[in-house]
């Protein structure tokens, strides 16, 4: 009887010793990146020119991003070959960007505190949004080299 016993109970025990879980892991490593032309009718002033700026709407730059991604600017000027990264001085005037949850601002002013003028040909504006696991594996990038961020993010 008492093997009986055992040998109903070891199925019991094996199988109940056994739990299965299903987790979900969901990893996103990824980085955007968009190609604005900021035309000089774009640039607005509310201090009657003494700085200027210009606004992009951009839903992707979420919470996620804004807390611990990274948020990079670059301008190229004049139909140029290159872009440089914000913040940066150009010709006396000082460029640099701010961002928050869905926009990223591009300001502008000079350094001498005088009025200006927006620049009269198209600036080309490019935007990289990094996740925060994309940035923790590439702790030496020199994000101001736009091609070295391009190549170790993979972006087109």
């Amino acid at each position: 009887m008492n093997k009986t016993i055992l040998l109903f109970a070891l199925p019991l025990i094996i199988f109940s010793s056994c739990k299965k879980e299903v987790t979900e892991v969901k990893q996103v490593d990824q980085a955007f990146s968009a190609l604005y032309t900021i035309q000089s009718g774009d640039w607005k002033t509310t201090d009657n020119g003494f700085s200027y700026s210009v606004n992009f709407n951009i839903p992707e730059l979420d919470n996620i991003i804004y807390q611990n991604g990274a948020v990079l600017v670059y301008l190229s000027f004049n139909g140029t070959s290159y872009y440089e990264a914000l913040p940066q001085v150009f010709d006396g005037i000082t460029y640099g960007a701010i961002h928050g949850n869905g926009y990223v601002g591009i300001d502008m002013s000079a350094l001498s505190g005088n009025a200006i003028t927006p620049p009269s040909q198209p600036v080309s504006a490019k935007i990289v949004l990094i996740d925060a696991t994309k940035l923790a594996l590439h702790k030496d990038i020199n994000f101001k080299d736009l091609q070295q961020v391009e190549r170790a993010f993979n972006i087109k």
